[in-house]
């Protein structure tokens, strides 16, 4: 991985962690039985470990005390073998840290590379895990297909996609049709035209002309608060620049 996409991955993570801390809270603060069922999906989900820590990494962990938002920093702590968790272990973690509420989560954890796949069989940490080997667009249409619907779904499109954003903009509209908590990653350099079709604010990270943003969405968006005086701090300590990109040149009143 180059630099860039190191860095990428604490940006999208951190994001990842607040997010699904709040969508959990949502769904444990409404529930009326004791025993709280949450399903948990992620498109390129990987073996689920990060083999070391990654630049910056250490850096960002050592200034927890200045910031707000504390699931990341919960749940990011390595591994015995001195890696770093990925995403869907990551959010079992954050699952697991509800303290005296008996949450029983579901992890679809998706990969085209079928070796990603075996890996991840060794990166459950106790975690109820199906494991997946689909082309991410297919894995989230056949698991939205089935009960009960996934309560967060995190669409982290491969940056060698050839279809280019359409699918990620399909993705994010029919996650907002359906209600369904998501986030939505993207290059900085795609163009304003998918942010404008989403009709949702991009949270950016900017670095010498690169970066990566992402887009919350079916009532994940309401972390948007949570978030944003963390990801300044945030940037600053992966040597790069936070942006909100806004959606233009549609009108979305009613």
């Amino acid at each position: 991985m180059s630099a860039i996409e190191d860095r990428g991955i604490v940006w999208n993570h951190f994001i990842l962690a607040q997010a699904l801390a709040r969508a959990l809270h949502a769904v444990t603060d409404a529930a009326r039985s004791e025993i709280v069922d949450f399903a948990y999906a992620d498109t390129h989900a990987g073996p689920g470990r990060i083999p070391a820590p990654l630049p910056n990494f250490a850096r960002v962990m050592a200034a927890r005390r200045d910031f707000s938002a504390a699931a990341f920093f919960q749940a990011a702590t390595p591994l015995p073998d001195g890696g770093q968790p990925g995403s869907w272990v990551l959010a079992g973690r954050i699952a697991a840290g509800f303290g005296e509420t008996r949450l029983e989560l579901t992890v679809d954890a998706n990969d085209i590379d079928a070796n990603a796949i075996r890996q991840a069989r060794a990166s459950r940490e106790g975690i109820r895990t199906r494991l997946w080997s689909e082309d991410w667009f297919l894995f989230l249409r056949t698991r939205l297909d089935l009960f009960p619907r996934p309560n967060f779904v995190f669409i982290d499109p491969p940056p060698d996609d050839a279809r280019g954003p359409a699918y990620g903009i399909d993705a994010a509209i029919l996650l907002d049709a359906l209600g369904v908590p998501y986030m939505l990653t993207y290059p900085t350099l795609a163009p304003q035209r998918p942010i404008d079709q989403i009709g949702r604010c991009g949270l950016e990270l900017h670095l010498d002309g690169d970066g990566c943003g992402a887009v919350l969405g079916g009532g994940a968006e309401a972390a948007m608060l949570d978030l944003l005086g963390d990801l300044r701090c945030l940037a600053a300590l992966l040597d790069g620049s936070f942006l909100a990109r806004l959606p233009r040149e549609q009108d979305y009143s009613i």
